[in-house]
């Protein structure tokens, strides 16, 4: 029986038509992003209905600079797991080992440091966001004790990448599946029986992330021979090389996230504070319709990564031809979805009373539909510039990848500070300007996929010239 046949095995990147491999090894990651996803939709569907709208609001407030730390946790995690599929693709089992320990070593590390920086400055933070007072308050309460427990999202995250890297994409779902099972129940104690609020949803994702974190290690050790035994020694060089994977990931994931940080500090004073609102949904809703663009990238980081590692530059570029008809494929999709569940997307997220209030409603619902007008005829150019991502983050070229986020990131501040000022002079924050900081996300990936694109081109054909150098 080939590999990509076996959808409960570890599937081997480097044999099989790549469109076949591709999808078959996307699957698991999909329902596994979903409920990766989840553990914030779990949270505010929780408070939604033992709470209330405002505790919501705090939360999804929050939700930028909550982005910005789960970035940083992906490309880290994303970052140090490219050596592992490297060293999958070329069998090297010893060293593979010894990357697998001291990335834990690291991430534990990085996640104590971020958590205690984050600890200190908080508060100006959440002020920089311009949180509203009415919602501050539990806003701080939940942060704090997502900082704390930092270090496990970072640890949860690097082992269901290593687990992808080593083309194990079935655990990883399971384990997130445990996981959000786990979230559900301890957020309706937390919050429904205990009355904890806003920091019941936050101790409920801290014992999730542990708890996931722990069973993907025991897994692993158990399924992996090459794993068990004592544990490796802290290795310098080793770790060198992995931090100059993983930490401009990590910068260049939160650098995009930290534009996301600035349109929602701008957002956040359009409405008298209702555009808060309307961004709990939108926001959320966005990230679900994404999902299948982020699982073709993730599929396709250890399809290269692996394929890299064993030098076959031809089945990398056959790779990347399928995997931008399958992006192509689901944009199409995403569309059609998009538009026909726009109308609901405040009902989803926040009580039926606020979303009707003849008021607040109708302010509410116009900032909502506006930006997902604006966003979802956009999405091709996102399928696009992470599948460009994937690849230069595949073949070891992170630094492009750091740059053209720090140029997407001045995009998205640019168009978000100058753009509702042309639309309206003498009122920036009106109605009709708020349509120009929507144009701030697909201005932001229209840049980031020029630089990325063109580096694609350039380093494929560097690698294919020096493989006929070489042979």
């Amino acid at each position: 029986m080939k590999a990509e046949k076996k959808f409960f095995s570890r599937i081997e990147l480097t044999e099989g038509r790549p469109w076949k491999v591709i999808l078959l090894f996307s699957i698991p990651i999909f329902f596994t992003l979903i409920l990766n996803n989840a553990f914030s939709l779990i949270n505010s569907l929780v408070l939604k209905t033992t709470v209330g709208g405002d505790s919501v609001t705090a939360v999804n407030s929050t939700s930028s600079i909550s982005n910005i730390l789960f970035q940083f946790a992906y490309g880290v995690g994303g970052g140090f797991t490219i050596a592992i599929s490297e060293q999958v693709g070329k069998k090297d089992y010893k060293n593979l080992k010894k990357t697998f320990y001291n990335a834990i070593y690291l991430s534990i590390a990085i996640g104590i440091i971020i958590g205690i920086i984050g600890l200190i400055f908080y508060k100006d933070l959440l002020v920089l966001l311009n949180v509203d007072e009415r919602y501050f308050y539990k806003a701080e309460q939940y942060y704090k004790i997502i900082l704390i427990s930092f270090v496990f999202m970072l640890l949860n995250n690097y082992f269901s990448n290593a687990l992808r890297a080593m083309g194990d994409s079935f655990a990883p779902l399971v384990i997130s599946l445990i996981g959000a099972i786990f979230n559900i129940s301890f957020a309706f104690l937390f919050t429904g029986v205990i009355n904890l609020d806003t920091k019941g949803v936050a101790y409920a994702t801290m014992l999730a992330n542990l708890i996931s974190s722990l069973l993907a290690y025991i897994y692993m050790v158990h399924k992996y021979e090459f794993l068990r035994g004592k544990f490796e020694r802290f290795d310098k060089n080793n770790s060198f090389k992995m931090l100059k994977l993983g930490i401009p990931l990590g910068i260049q994931w939160s650098v995009l996230f930290i534009g996301s940080f600035f349109q929602d500090q701008t957002i956040n004073e359009f409405g008298n504070g209702l555009a808060t609102k309307a961004v709990s949904c939108y926001s959320p809703f966005g990230t679900y319709l994404t999902i299948p663009i982020s699982t073709i990238t993730a599929a396709m980081l250890n399809y290269i990564g692996q394929n890299y590692g064993k030098s076959d530059l031809k089945r990398i570029k056959d790779g990347i031809k399928d995997a931008i008809i399958i992006d192509i494929v689901i944009y199409l999709i995403i569309m059609v979805v998009g538009f026909s569940l726009l109308n609901y997307v405040p009902y989803i997220f926040l009580p039926a009373s606020e979303v009707d209030d003849v008021i607040e409603g109708p302010i509410i619902k116009y900032y909502c539909y506006t930006y997902l007008k604006v966003l979802i005829p956009c999405m091709i150019m996102q399928a696009l510039l992470t599948l460009c991502r994937s690849t230069l983050q595949g073949i070891q070229k992170t630094t492009i990848t750091l740059l053209s986020g720090i140029g997407e990131l001045f995009a998205r501040i640019f168009i978000c500070a100058v753009i509702p000022s042309l639309i309206n002079p003498s009122n920036p924050l009106s109605d009709e300007s708020f349509i120009g900081v929507c144009f701030s996300t697909p201005m932001a990936w229209f840049v980031s996929l020029v630089i990325m694109g063109i580096s694609v081109i350039y380093y494929l054909k560097k690698e294919s010239k020096k493989l006929d150098n070489n042979s």
